[in-house]
């Protein structure tokens, strides 16, 4: 047998004399004859190697291993006692494992030939350059081999010898696996000295997958070096693609990393790319956009641009659900993405998910729209759709309610969720989810009463939904607190005005007064409680304390203000939500006149006689409606 000393010494002459070193391909050494005594070239020469070889191969897959069987990688292995055949048969055995074509517990820890060959690895790496050294660890721990090994050690010990000067790609790739693998101290050692090694050497990085496996490794990192990371994707978007800008998108949806900056200069550059994403792209993209609630107008536009004549092929009907899904939950009218979709659903009901069905129910109430193939679209959906077929009986009541909103509900499926047994569940449902449930089934009731005049069945005993209370964020109540104090100049409390109304219909009123018909305000409590009254009748006292329902008089019109504010709109339009759209047809039907202030007319910062001015000329114009 030849030394290994003379063995390296003749690799090292051939290579002087112009021989080709051997080929690396990806993390796997490819050797042309496993038989030939080899041995790995100088560590520059294999770092230029692998470089060269990674931008040649990028992609590329290792050996087809199905028609390898076991001992034969382990005697091509150590033969020789060659570290460049030791190498490739560990990488070989750890894509083997990988696929299942072996049990590493069952057939190879403990093998007298797998051992030589780690001995081959544990003597040689000593030598090995970090990318070798990164790979041989990967495959080790892929494998199963205990961290508390010898040969485990020995890698990790030498790449952390080698972090000073290593690339900061490999620096990277150290993190991530051992991110992976802290089960020694040594392992807890290597990514700290890591983390550091990365922190310092920041102005190294370049590239988009670099910075999108940083961002998903956030929690390692000081706030000082994400806001240099922040940094550096912002100064390098604009050399970035289409596809790289989608990653960074998501890595900071997956986080929920709301940069605001680092978002907006992604959003713009992803707005002025001229080519198009494939549809599963464009869902991550729509999924990021949704986490980190930044409908940004100009790039959802470039979505749905991208996405509508891409829709048709898509043969995946997950995809296209999870794509609802977004739309739904941003409340983004888009119509012609909302009609493609829905074209898409209507050729495909009888094979759809029940979810895919439900999911476009939702969404398209969710933003208020219609589609044009609504009166074929939805008979195909609502016969699939019953309680059956909802394990949850909170996800029939959200369809149910979703088709009362679309004006697509049946007394059959009203009457599901208003009779006794389905109430009575309520107590039973998660905390976080019963307000949102009760205020459903007010509004499904007044629809049952006000809009569905076929309608028999049971009702709600609204003296049991007398606690739910409509709260709103701090913003809404601003612009309404604004606007109740102009309108005190037209008509003062309490004897001309009710505020913050709780109604039994489930919608929150700001305001409801009286006028008479020119539109001069009259006493609002010389007519009842109106909408105050949780029984939803106008309801006066008499002087012995007991309750009267009141008719209202002749000329007499009671009136309901709204304040919309931003997210009562759907997103890309001036048009209402669903939600809010019901709650107006519903105020119309019980014969209230409707003043509804949208906050981009009404200006807070104007004069205070322009604004009242304003809802002066709003409450006549809706008299005349």
């Amino acid at each position: 047998m030849v030394p290994m000393w003379q063995g390296l010494l003749g690799v090292c002459v051939r290579a002087i004399r112009g021989h080709t070193p051997p080929r690396l391909w990806g993390r796997e050494l490819v050797v042309t004859h496993l038989s030939t005594a080899a041995c790995r070239s100088a560590p520059e020469q294999q770092d230029t190697a692998v470089k060269q070889q990674d931008q040649q191969d990028e992609g590329t897959k290792h050996e087809n291993t199905e028609t390898l069987e076991l001992p034969t990688v382990l005697q091509a292995a150590t033969a020789k006692n060659s570290y460049i055949n030791a190498f490739k048969g560990l990488h070989t055995l750890s894509d083997m494992v990988s696929s299942k074509q072996v049990d590493f517990k069952k057939d190879v820890e403990g093998d007298e030939q797998f051992e030589k060959m780690i001995a081959v690895i544990d003597q040689s790496v000593i030598r090995c350059s970090p990318t070798t050294s990164l790979g041989a660890l990967r495959s080790l721990l892929n494998l199963g081999v205990d961290s508390n090994s010898h040969v485990v050690q020995s890698v990790q010990m030498q790449l952390l010898w080698q972090l000073r000067k290593m690339s900061f790609p490999s620096l990277i790739s150290v993190l991530t696996l051992h991110i992976d693998h802290q089960h020694t101290d040594l392992q807890k050692r290597v990514l700290k000295e890591c983390i550091e090694s990365i922190e310092r050497r920041w102005v190294e990085m370049r590239g988009a997958g670099e910075m999108e496996k940083l961002y998903t490794c956030h929690t390692h990192f000081s706030s000082e070096f994400l806001g240099r990371l922040d940094d550096r994707v912002m100064e390098l978007a604009d050399t970035m693609t289409y596809p790289q800008l989608a990653k960074l998108l998501c890595a900071l949806g997956t986080i929920k990393r709301r940069a605001t900056p680092v978002i907006r200069a992604l959003a713009f550059h992803m707005a002025k790319q001229t080519d198009r994403l494939s549809p599963k792209q464009l869902g991550n993209v729509l999924f990021a956009v949704n986490l980190l609630s930044f409908p940004d107008p100009v790039l959802l536009e470039k979505i749905a641009s991208d996405l509508m004549p891409q829709v048709e092929e898509i043969n995946n009907p997950k995809l296209v659900g999870s794509i609802l899904f977004c739309l739904g939950h941003m409340r983004w009218r888009h119509p012609g993405l909302l009609e493609v979709l829905s074209e898409w659903t209507e050729k495909r009901a009888s094979d759809c998910p029940l979810a895919n069905l439900s999911a476009l129910v939702l969404t398209l109430a969710s933003a208020g729209y219609e589609p044009s193939n609504g009166d074929t679209l939805f008979p195909l959906i609502t016969s699939r759709l019953n309680p059956s077929s909802f394990t949850k009986k909170t996800a029939w009541l959200d369809v149910v309610w979703s088709l009362t909103v679309l004006g697509r509900v049946s007394s059959e499926q009203i009457e599901s969720v208003l009779h006794p047994s389905f109430v009575s569940s309520i107590p039973l449902i998660e905390q976080h989810l019963r307000l949102g449930v009760r205020l459903k089934l007010l509004n499904i009731n007044a629809a049952a009463q006000l809009l569905l005049h076929s309608y028999s069945g049971p009702q709600l005993n609204l003296a049991e939904f007398k606690d739910v209370i409509i709260t709103a964020g701090q913003d809404e109540r601003k612009v309404s607190q604004h606007v109740m104090k102009m309108l005190h100049n037209l008509l003062p409390p309490p004897k001309y005005i009710y505020e913050g109304i709780q109604t039994s219909i489930g919608v929150y009123v700001d305001a409801e007064f009286a006028t008479d018909k020119n539109g001069k305000p009259l006493p609002v409590q010389d007519f009842g409680e109106g909408l105050m009254s949780k029984s939803g009748e106008y309801v006066g006292t008499k002087s012995s304390g007991s309750t009267v329902t009141k008719k209202l008089p002749e000329g007499v019109n009671r009136v309901a203000l709204f304040v919309w504010n931003y997210s009562d709109f759907a997103v890309g339009s001036q048009e209402l939500t669903g939600i809010n759209k019901l709650g107006v047809e519903l105020l119309r039907k019980k014969g209230y006149k409707l003043v509804q202030i949208p906050y981009f007319e009404y200006n807070m910062k104007g004069k205070a006689l322009r604004n009242v001015q304003y809802l002066e000329g709003k409450i006549k114009e809706s008299l005349v409606v």
